[in-house]
């Protein structure tokens, strides 16, 4: 996918996934009935595209990238079930650090001056953005939600390792797997309440649809780049608990938002300028 193209579609995504945080929280169910649940009506509902695709190999980098994803699901929703959402998405977006090392080491892509420039201000931004009146939440669900942002990296250094191939079968394998994982869970837990199985139906169709979309941009873009532009979700996310709550950000949140918008924006605008540049 062209640069451009793939820089935008990774924005629309973060945008979608920033309702995650308040759609799980919406769901009166078991945490691991809830990652169950979505990924298999996300399987269900990508099938189709997986079946229409030529490309159907499954390799080592689509085993990698669809067990990152299977543990990256279950991680998420189990840390957004234990601890503030605000510290479970921060600490998903601690993948930028694990990308600088493991890009590196399966990609051999060159980790720039700007690249740690932005890291470093994206990292401001979000210590400013969350340390806004956020609860602590529990040790355990802190803990967990440190894989959040281990297992996001290794999501996006498999779907790049597969940049000439087709990455969506590692997010269809990843919520098969999850799915087949989760089924005792989803047995155990019993039919949620109609409230909860709306929202657990709209979980699934965000997973299908981001992730699909997130894949086929992960293409033309960097490793690094697949991390960092998608912190736009986590800066989202206070604004819709504002309009469908009420709650305004303090002052400290809204310096952090600038300052994560803006390194983000600037490393997006720069990576185009460069393309062109080489074009």
């Amino acid at each position: 996918m062209e640069h451009k193209r793939a820089v935008i579609l990774t924005c629309l995504v973060a945008l979608l996934w920033s309702f995650a945080g308040l759609n799980v929280k919406l769901i009166s169910y078991t945490p691991y009935g809830i990652a169950a649940g979505r990924s298999l009506i996300a399987a269900i509902l990508i099938t189709p595209v997986i079946m229409k695709s030529p490309l159907k190999k499954i390799d080592r980098y689509v085993v990698g990238g669809a067990l990152c994803y299977a543990a990256f699901n279950y991680c998420f929703i189990t840390s957004m079930k234990l601890t503030t959402t605000a510290n479970a998405i921060m600490l998903q977006y601690t993948a930028p650090i694990y990308v600088v090392l493991l890009s590196w080491v399966f990609l051999r892509e060159k980790i720039t001056r700007v690249d740690l420039i932005s890291i470093a201000f994206v990292f401001l931004g979000m210590i400013l953005f969350f340390s806004d009146g956020a609860e602590s939440g529990s040790l355990v669900g802190n803990v967990v939600a440190v894989f959040n942002g281990v297992t996001f990296a290794g999501i996006s250094i498999f779907l790049r390792l597969q940049k000439n191939a087709n990455p969506c079968m590692s997010m269809y394998l990843g919520n098969i797997i999850s799915a087949v994982i989760g089924i005792p869970f989803l047995m155990m837990g019993g039919i949620p309440q109609r409230s909860s199985l709306f929202y657990l139906l709209i979980a699934g169709i965000l997973v299908a649809v981001t992730y699909m979309l997130y894949a086929k941009a992960s293409t033309g873009i960097s490793a690094l780049e697949a991390v960092l532009l998608p912190v736009l979700d986590p800066i989202m996310t206070p604004v819709w608990v504002f309009l469908f709550y009420g709650e305004g950000p303090g002052l400290l949140s809204i310096l952090g938002s600038v300052i994560v918008l803006s390194s983000v924006t600037v490393r997006a605008l720069y990576g185009i300028h460069m393309e062109e540049h080489h074009a």
